[in-house]
């Protein structure tokens, strides 16, 4: 769950004037239809699976989550991160100048990576500005002031795609024919060096800390994660401290989880995600639930309500920085 806040799908570029800033961000986005999009992230509830359900490991005196099972070796995730902003305070800075706006609205990115073979493919499916179906909103918007824009340092557009092939060394980029696409090769080489917490954060390898195997859990055990522990929730350069308070069992389109109430403190430094995104976030979690894999190492749902400070940029670049309410949800749609 590295990727806490990923405030905008951006690669790394130069500032460009508000108005080029605004059309680039217009090319990008892509429409959607809010909570009615047949694409959105399943509700948790119903029933486990009954092929998962014989792996619980559940008994009187509680569940137990597993980590002894094999981890898949290929499988593939969809992720959807969807984050509803509430008047946060953007402040951008170049070269050209800075500029300060006030922005609410709704950003989902959605994502695919897939593992098999001794490959790993990345791909952005959509990304964009979510619409929610409301013909008087709609009307509202047509005849008053034009609503303000995130601006961008350079945008990573719906449809790029990643692929890398697993060597003696870790993870390398494919050789390649002919012209290299710019976007790509920046993209590429902001997320090689960060994989191994990608991809423990998404699901697509299993998380090296997790809950102790001897526990076991009722509704109202509480677990305190600071320090390295941290890690069991976000993978990298994290600090902080969050309190976990066990609730119950429940299914998540059929995979059976164990969810948590969390509230605190998360600091990550560094964080880079799918979007080739680097930023610093300091986070204060008023409230919220994660959704916990009861037979294997990994996250499947989180959902968090807070105020947070998000920094991207560093030197002589370009630099946004971003601070408020934000409501951020990430679903994985795991299948090994």
């Amino acid at each position: 769950m590295k990727n806490l806040w990923i405030a905008l799908p951006l690669f790394v570029g130069g500032l460009s004037s508000c108005d080029k800033a605004k059309l680039a961000v217009d090319a990008a986005r892509v429409k959607m239809s809010g909570v009615t999009d047949p694409g959105a992230p399943a509700e948790p509830g119903g029933d486990v699976d009954p092929a998962l359900a014989s792996q619980v490991d559940t008994a009187a005196e509680g569940v137990r989550f597993r980590r002894d099972l094999s981890f898949p070796r290929d499988l593939k995730v969809r992720i959807v991160n969807r984050r509803t902003f509430k008047n946060v305070r953007i402040l951008s800075s170049s070269a050209l100048g800075s500029e300060a706006m006030s922005y609410s609205g709704t950003w989902e990115d959605i994502a695919s990576v897939e593992l098999g073979g001794g490959q790993l493919s990345i791909a952005l499916d959509e990304s964009g500005e979510v619409n929610e179906l409301n013909p008087r909103k709609d009307a509202e918007k047509a005849t008053g002031p034009e609503k303000e824009r995130l601006p961008v340092t350079g945008v990573a557009t719906a449809g790029s795609q990643l692929r890398f092939l697993q060597g003696p060394d870790g993870w390398r980029a494919p050789e390649t024919k002919g012209a290299v696409e710019f976007g790509n090769m920046i993209l590429e080489r902001e997320i090689r060096p960060a994989l191994p917490e990608l991809l423990a954060t998404h699901g697509v390898r299993p998380r090296t800390q997790w809950f102790s195997s001897s526990r076991r859990w009722i509704g109202g055990d509480k677990l305190v994660l600071e320090g390295k522990s941290m890690a069991l929730l976000f993978p990298g350069k994290t600090g902080g401290k969050v309190t976990l308070t066990y609730e119950a069992a429940e299914a998540l389109e059929g995979h059976p989880c164990g969810r948590f109430a969390i509230q605190g403190d998360v600091s990550l430094k560094g964080d880079v995600s799918l979007t080739g995104e680097t930023s610093n976030t300091e986070m204060t979690i008023r409230s919220g639930k994660i959704w916990c894999s009861l037979i294997h190492p990994l996250v499947l749902r989180e959902d968090y309500e807070g105020v947070k400070t998000s920094e991207m940029g560093s030197g002589q670049g370009p630099k946004l920085r971003i601070q408020g309410e934000v409501h951020q949800v990430i679903a994985r749609e795991w299948t090994p």
